[in-house]
């Protein structure tokens, strides 16, 4: 694939190398020209631009008419906001990828129209509280408004302990996807049978969570 990384910080170096790994085409669009003759030196093979990817006539420099992915992840979400839009609706380019980090700007990335949202303030936040605070499920990462992956930790007394995942009343749209049992991962079928401190792994609807909850764990979350 042809992937534009707009901003060209520890994250977007990261991407680049980890990019042209996977043997994808990488350009670069970043305005600390220290930052990008760096990059210029150490990878040939990058095209990069110095400027500001808000600029519609850089992102065609940059080649974003033929470009799969666009990548922001410029210091600022208002840049970030505006490289994904333009992108999106202005060059149609098919996938758009944002960091955003202020965790109150997710919800307008995404009405934006912006296909994956990242926040680092969330990301760190939940994090911290799937290590320390105890729960029985958890709700671990969503992706496009709608689909939730969730994970609930069985204790001895859950309804579905003993019971095959085939005569489980799961919601409509749902799915056990993985089991952590004992140190070692489970790809489950209809016949397996959930025990005792099983970590299952599901996913669902994001307006079928409560549900599902209701249903692994025994009351509503």
């Amino acid at each position: 694939m042809f992937i534009i990384i707009a901003g060209g910080g520890k994250i977007g170096l990261h991407l680049i190398r980890a990019l042209l790994e996977q043997q994808h085409e990488v350009a670069l669009i970043e305005r600390d020209r220290r930052v990008c003759e760096a990059v210029y030196r150490e990878y040939e093979e990058v095209s990069v631009i110095a400027g500001d990817a808000t600029n519609p006539e850089l992102l065609l420099r940059a080649g974003i008419s033929r470009a799969d992915v666009i990548v922001a992840v410029a210091g600022r979400d208002q840049d970030n906001y505006m490289i994904c839009k333009m992108a999106k609706y202005l060059f149609n380019v098919r996938r758009t990828l944002a960091r955003v980090n202020d965790p109150r700007n997710e919800e307008l990335f995404r009405l934006a129209g912006v296909d994956l949202v990242i926040s680092v303030t969330s990301l760190v936040s939940r994090a911290i509280e799937y290590e320390i605070i105890p729960h029985e499920a958890m709700t671990l990462f969503t992706w496009h408004e709608r689909m939730s992956v969730v994970e609930v930790d069985l204790r001895q007394d859950a309804p579905v302990v003993g019971l095959p995942i085939r005569k489980l009343d799961l919601p409509k749209d749902s799915l056990i996807a993985a089991i952590w049992r004992a140190g070692e991962l489970v790809v489950p079928d209809g016949n397996t049978v959930l025990l005792p401190a099983d970590e299952v792994f599901a996913i669902t609807l994001r307006s079928n969570e409560a549900e599902l909850r209701a249903v692994l764990v025994g009351v509503k979350a």
